[in-house]
């Protein structure tokens, strides 16, 4: 994928959000007339624990001795033994020896559209016992069991630890990043002072909404707009305009005062979002 693309692709990622929502201060703003958030949209379809459950009880045990069925991870038979292991690229369900194919619906440079995993929904890890959240671990790009804390996809609350939310990164981009297990779902949720902003990284397809106290956010991070200064350590969040929204971004400067005997480079996206620098 050309660097173009991705960079359209992140343009459509953050496009729809809404920045005047009411208590929200995402580092994110649409223009007039850009369409909101009306609901939560979960990754993928919903499926319960219990009928998640039935469908695994359907292989009884004769027929289990008489295949070549493995064991997985989770300890549940393998219901395609030919299929490629966890950890392997994949488009379908079918490819895969767990038969869990998940969908990586962000197509940029480095994450494959699909990875064999033990769960493809949070369904999959209740019914075998080892977690309630279904999540990409962004070190290995696998899918995994966890126990719903910050960081683990979600698909509903259920799937996150008490005091967590399960939060939409990203308002409007619900088909490209799943929803994350957060401290806080706006501005609302945090302490005097604080706002509730995402850190999103692209390349590793991770991200949680947190509340930012002041001058906590580093260089490069999402800041509010409205008063987004006092956010970054920097005292600079300047306005990243990406087409069909502009995004809040802590950098070095603000203008060219800001940087004696040099120019202030503006905020842009290259792999992830770079803020303001002097060069």
């Amino acid at each position: 994928m050309n660097r173009r693309w991705l960079h359209l692709l992140t343009v459509f990622l953050v496009g729809c959000a809404t920045g005047e929502d009411s208590g929200t201060s995402f580092g994110l703003t649409a223009p007039t007339g850009a369409p909101g958030l009306t609901s939560a949209t979960s990754l993928g379809g919903t499926t319960d624990a219990a009928s998640t459950t039935a469908a695994a009880s359907t292989t009884d045990a004769a027929t289990t001795a008489s295949t070549s069925s493995t064991t997985t991870t989770a300890g549940t038979a393998h219901p395609n033994p030919d299929g490629a292991p966890d950890g392997a690229t994949c488009t379908a369900d079918d490819q895969c020896q767990s038969g869990n194919c998940y969908d990586i619906t962000l197509p940029a440079d480095g994450l494959p559209p699909g990875v064999c995993s033990p769960c493809d929904e949070d369904a999959d890890c209740v019914a075998a016992g080892t977690g309630i959240s279904c999540t990409i671990d962004g070190e290995q790009l696998i899918a995994r069991c966890t126990d719903g804390g910050v960081g683990s996809f979600c698909q509903s609350q259920a799937a996150c630890q008490p005091g967590l939310v399960c939060a939409v990164l990203v308002p409007g981009a619900e088909q490209l990043l799943p929803m994350a297990c957060s401290e806080c779902d706006d501005d609302a949720d945090c302490g005097v002072g604080e706002r509730c902003v995402p850190s999103v990284d692209v390349i590793s397809y991770t991200g949680h909404k947190y509340c930012a106290g002041p001058g906590s956010v580093a260089d490069d991070g999402l800041c509010a707009l409205t008063d987004g200064d006092v956010l970054c350590a920097s005292g600079h969040c300047t306005i990243l305009d990406l087409g069909l929204l502009s995004v809040g971004v802590c950098g070095q400067c603000s203008s060219d005062a800001d940087c004696p005997g040099q120019t202030c480079a503006a905020a842009k996206f290259s792999g992830g979002f770079v803020g303001s620098a002097c060069v």
